[in-house]
């Protein structure tokens, strides 16, 4: 399938809804329900087009590049009950962002991502979840955090992942989910190329909306095609492959509640750990916050969402000199986001977010900041 027959199709479809009539809820009424035992496919379509402006297409650290954009989105959802204990569901996500103007290096951003699941739920406290993954990716990317030097460039990508989950609820309000997951990702323009193994859990403690509390912890392993190791100095050691040790622990707590509206707040800390099996060069911890805040009332909807990483190397180095210090690296992103329905079934938002990246290596700093504003449609 074409890139131009890919843009076509979803603007096709933002067109169709459109001219799409609202449902009639006395319609909907008087349509029969289904037997009990009768499975029933269900199918939801939500298409967004929106329009921007993104002050630093390019992620520079010294001549940042604005544009104005268009945007369009679709996401089709697919649930299908299969007997008393399977069920189906999938869905494919489309998001193509095309630039005003568009300088030589990109002409915008292109995500298309699809996922299966087929879940199974046991007798009593026990239940399995099987999920494929797919996803193509074109847009802007800044791989500095597993790079000798800074690389931020324009990126075709596409790969996949599989995942098994058991869920298993315990006494007490607990709940316990090992995870396996196995990753490939091909980039198509440069040796990022690797296979990846993830086994990990989460134990979540919840007895109703008001708290849930959650630990989760995996360790990955990753195995790159093409890419050497280094030394400890930052050089290339040919006929040697580059490999990576990571692991990730979090915590996690959520609360719901009703107060003049619907709210949900979230707020999680986590660490993660990369260690190359090698010279130690690409060896860094970082810590990680993160801050959810949702809320709706009547039509309106509004959301927070922050993060912001710190990651310290353990044996790069910034500068000359006997004693130069370690590289550093800290990393923040927010997002704001508005929506209202209207009367007749649409939904308006606007949306902000900004990027900032600073560190002490010279020329690793940006600073990105996106505004949108757009409709929805759910069919």
């Amino acid at each position: 399938m074409s890139r131009t027959w890919r843009i076509q199709a979803v603007l096709f479809l933002a067109w169709a809804a459109a001219g799409a009539a609202p449902p009639d809820p006395s319609a909907a009424a008087a349509a029969p329900e289904p037997a009990a035992s009768a499975s029933r496919l269900e199918i939801l379509t939500t298409l967004r087009g929106s329009v921007g402006w993104r002050d630093n297409v390019l992620l520079s650290p010294f001549a940042p590049l604005a544009r104005t954009f268009g945007r369009a989105e679709a996401d089709v959802f697919l649930y299908y009950p299969i007997g008393d204990k399977w069920e189906l569901v999938s869905f494919l996500s489309a998001d193509i962002l095309k630039l005003v103007s568009p300088p030589p290096e990109t002409d915008g951003d292109e995500l298309w991502f699809g996922h299966a699941e087929l879940r199974w739920q046991g007798s009593g406290r026990l239940s399995m979840r099987l999920k494929a993954d797919g996803f193509l990716e074109d847009t802007v990317v800044d791989l500095s955090e597993t790079d000798a030097v800074r690389w931020v460039a324009p990126a075709r990508v596409r790969g996949g992942f599989a995942t098994a989950v058991v869920r298993l609820q315990l006494p007490g309000g607990f709940t316990l989910e090992p995870l396996v997951q196995v990753k490939r990702t091909d980039y198509r323009e440069f040796a990022g190329d690797f296979d990846a193994v993830k086994a990990g859990g989460r134990l979540v403690w919840s007895r109703s909306e008001a708290l849930e509390l959650a630990a989760s912890w995996s360790g990955h392993r990753r195995s790159y095609a093409t890419r050497n190791q280094y030394s400890a100095g930052g050089r290339p050691l040919a006929g040697t492959r580059l490999r990576f040790i990571q692991q990730e622990a979090e915590l996690r707590a959520d609360s719901r509640w009703t107060g003049g509206g619907e709210w949900h707040a979230g707020l999680g800390a986590g660490r993660f750990e990369n260690r190359d099996e090698a010279s130690g060069f690409f060896d860094y911890d970082q810590d990680r916050v993160r801050a959810v805040l949702e809320w709706e009332g009547g039509r309106w909807r509004a959301l927070f969402d922050g993060e912001a990483r710190r990651t310290d190397y353990l044996h790069q180095t910034v500068g000359a000199g006997i004693a130069p210090p370690a590289r550093i690296a800290d990393s923040f992103e927010t997002k704001v986001r508005i929506e209202r329905e209207t009367a007749g079934g649409w939904i308006l938002f606007a949306e902000h977010r900004w990027e900032r990246n600073r560190s002490n290596e010279y020329g690793f700093s940006y600073r990105a900041n996106t505004a949108l504003a757009g409709i929805q449609r759910d069919l």
